[in-house]
């Protein structure tokens, strides 16, 4: 199952890759007005190192697929920093100088990255943030899931499983990151409410599986008593669960995330010493739904400049509804994509 999360997950990467270049190609000029106005795209992103940011782009590639049919896009320019914040922040400098009409951007840092952004919209060019946000409140807009309330949800379930006392560990992603931040102090506000709840430790492990495991390894064998696991994403979750059992460690309740490996290791489980979970869905149609902002805001039409999604939530009761035993581990349940792009993207 471990080796399939990973391989699904390169197979992934390597026809991200192929498809990045392939919109990328030719010239980015654009073209001369004939006719209505078609827009080009810049997308900043800071990472496609698991396959939840694979959908995440492959459901902006579609949405600009559809708008190029409609003859409203140009062309579409995707990034990847590679999780360095100095080539995100020349990546948008590029994207500048490029003269795009629009850059999405799903920032590494929310602080570093606010300048560059203020600084293409001092040049006229529509920017939206998604994902993960900048700091800056000067860009046209940005779409927000309540990342605050997806730690929130996790850390009051966990509180409410250890009946308000125990010792847990913290599963975290990436320090400095918005999206991190506000998952930890969400979970660790539901905490604090419950003087019974003790936090042994806290490992970085960047929303993927490998890093995960070294992390949980690690608080394993530091801390022969662990009650609960409080941890940010599926593909860690899923570590944890394997890492307790190849520890002859009795599996313990554990927050999750929508990571279909991760499903499936809480269907198999479930009942399993004290082992349960509470997973909050994490869409991949916040890009699509920034370039769908954006080029409302090339228009001339009035965008929200703060757009809340839903924060859905998958319980015990209805996993069935959300796992896929037919797609690997590396799928990402809730998806918006459309089933055939889902079958050419996982294929097992």
């Amino acid at each position: 199952m471990r080796k399939g999360l990973v391989r699904g997950t390169l197979v992934l990467l390597l026809m991200l890759s192929v498809v990045t270049l392939g919109i990328c190609a030719g010239n980015s000029e654009k073209p001369a007005a004939t006719g209505a106005r078609k827009y080009t795209v810049g997308v900043s992103n800071f990472s496609v190192g698991n396959s939840y940011r694979v959908q995440m782009i492959e459901n902006i590639r579609q949405k600009y697929l559809k708008l190029k049919q409609d003859g409203v896009m140009d062309n579409l320019i995707i990034t990847n920093s590679n999780m360095d914040v100095n080539k995100q922040i020349a990546d948008v400098k590029d994207l500048i100088t490029q003269k795009v009409d629009a850059i999405l951007i799903t920032a590494l840092s929310s602080a570093a990255l606010s300048p560059v952004c203020e600084d293409a919209i001092s040049k006229g060019i529509v920017v939206v943030s998604f994902n993960s946000q900048v700091d800056s409140d000067k860009i046209t807009s940005k779409v927000v899931e309540d990342e605050y309330l997806f730690g929130q949800i996790g850390g009051e379930w966990l509180v409410k499983a250890l009946g308000g006392k125990g010792n847990i560990i913290i599963l975290s992603g990436i320090a400095g990151n918005d999206t991190n931040e506000l998952r930890a102090q969400g979970a660790k506000d539901a905490f604090n409410k419950s003087p019974g709840i003790k936090i042994l430790g806290e490992g970085f492990g960047e929303w993927d599986y490998a890093k995960g495991k070294v992390a949980v390894e690690n608080l394993l064998a530091a801390n022969p008593q662990i009650d609960g696991v409080y941890s940010q994403g599926g593909a860690m979750t899923l570590a944890a669960v394997d890492a307790f059992i190849e520890a002859g460690r009795p599996l313990v309740p554990m927050t999750g995330e929508s990571n279909n490996g991760f499903l499936k290791a809480w269907k198999k489980y479930s009942g399993k010493d004290k082992f349960d979970s509470v997973a909050p869905i994490v869409r991949d149609n916040t890009g699509a739904i920034a370039l769908e902002t954006a080029i409302k805001a090339l228009k001339g039409e009035t965008v929200q400049k703060i757009t809340k999604l839903q924060r859905e939530v998958i319980t015990s009761a209805d996993i069935d509804k959300y796992v896929k035993m037919d797609l690997p581990d590396s799928f990402w349940c809730g998806s918006d994509l459309p089933d055939d792009v889902v079958k050419q993207l996982f294929t097992k």
